[in-house]
């Protein structure tokens, strides 16, 4: 009887801690993947160049395994999402979105690094920023280097 009580408090307590997070592990192990980090990097020079700077010097990822708790710190943004992503960091020149609606006279956003954060499993870029102050990437976890 003891046995069969305390089986089930232990699958209950189980599933009260819910099913293992898969995206979690895919963004933690993805950028260990050459494939990951070739499309992310090909992603990171297609919004560089879209934006400006067709050749530029560095580019980082980080992955993060909450959305949320990476745009605090890549932007201060609250997002109401906790999804695995990777946080792409882009400097080298000037990055301009000329793309951006504007109010007449006001100058398009720029800024000398460019941040995109894309869902770990679809690659679909959730987040796009251009500033002037790098992000402390090494906040979210640890830094690859995509320029290689």
């Amino acid at each position: 009887m003891r046995t069969a009580v305390a089986i089930l408090l232990t699958l209950a307590a189980a599933s009260a801690c819910g099913p293992s997070n898969e995206p979690t592990a895919v963004a933690q192990t993805g950028l260990a993947d050459p494939n990951v980090r070739a499309k992310l990097r090909a992603m990171a020079l297609q919004a560089s160049s879209a934006n400006g700077v067709p050749s530029p010097k560095t580019i980082e990822a980080v992955a993060s395994p909450d959305r949320q708790a990476a745009e605090k710190i890549v932007s201060g943004g609250i997002v109401n999402d906790h999804v695995a992503v990777y946080v792409v960091e882009v400097t080298g020149g000037t990055c301009t979105d000329n793309t951006a609606s504007t109010p007449p006279g006001v100058p398009a956003p720029s800024g000398s690094v460019l941040t995109l954060t894309v869902d770990s499993q679809s690659f679909r870029i959730t987040d796009f920023g251009l500033t002037d102050t790098a992000p402390a990437l090494t906040q979210i976890g640890p830094v690859v280097n995509l320029a290689q």
